[in-house]
């Protein structure tokens, strides 16, 4: 008799834990926050257009300045000043222009097209920049009051995901990390130099921004 029970208990036991194994979370429900709300990175070309003419006036010089300092910013790639095919004094004032307001002269590429006849003879600036969009936020379906699996909500880490892509600097280091700069060895031995010496080692920038945030 008492075998029996016991052999009615076990059987029982593992008839639950059976059951009981469909609740378990399974390998689609292993997804990392990024995967379960991902953030697209598109890339997309900002342009800019001037008129023909002979130069640039002060207007279009402000405008290339703006333009400039967009893609020093924000840009990947080469700014492209497009222009009518031949010599046109135009896209060569807008090349000296970018190159005047910091652009270097290696990351300006020029292109031509064939202006028609009667058609104006603009000039066109281009780059590309990356752009983060998030996933949308508010999936309320699936919540419960009683989750036995601890599994975590849909919208579990979607706020966070959202502040990533609207606060990242470079949405292009989402994509892979931006390359590093060359090191500057100068700058590394004066600021040894000035610790082993018992100097204050920071910048005149870092004592402007502790007052900032100090006021």
């Amino acid at each position: 008799m008492m075998r029996t029970m016991k052999s009615i208990l076990l059987l029982a036991a593992a008839a639950a834990a059976t059951g009981c194994a469909t609740k378990f979370n399974a390998a689609e429900h292993a997804l990392s926050v990024a995967e379960e709300h991902p953030i697209s990175v598109d890339s997309q070309t900002v342009t800019m257009t001037l008129a023909s003419g002979a130069g640039l006036s002060g207007l279009d010089r402000a405008r290339v300045r703006a333009f400039a300092d967009v893609y020093l910013r924000d840009g990947h790639g080469s700014l492209t000043v497009t222009g009518p095919g031949g010599a046109d004094a135009q896209a060569d004032a807008v090349r000296a222009a970018l190159h005047e307001f910091g652009v270097p002269p290696d990351m300006v590429s020029a292109s031509s097209y064939r202006a028609g006849e009667g058609s104006t003879s603009d000039v066109i600036l281009s780059f590309t920049h990356y752009v983060a969009t998030p996933s949308a936020c508010g999936i309320w379906e699936g919540q419960r009051e009683r989750d036995f699996r601890n599994m975590r909500s849909p919208n579990f880490g979607c706020s966070a995901q959202n502040n990533l892509a609207a606060m990242i600097g470079d949405p292009r280091d989402l994509i892979e990390p931006a390359a590093m700069t060359d090191p500057d060895a100068a700058l590394r031995v004066r600021a040894v130099t000035r610790f082993r010496q018992g100097e204050v080692t920071s910048t005149t920038t870092d004592s402007e921004i502790e007052q900032s945030v100090a006021n």
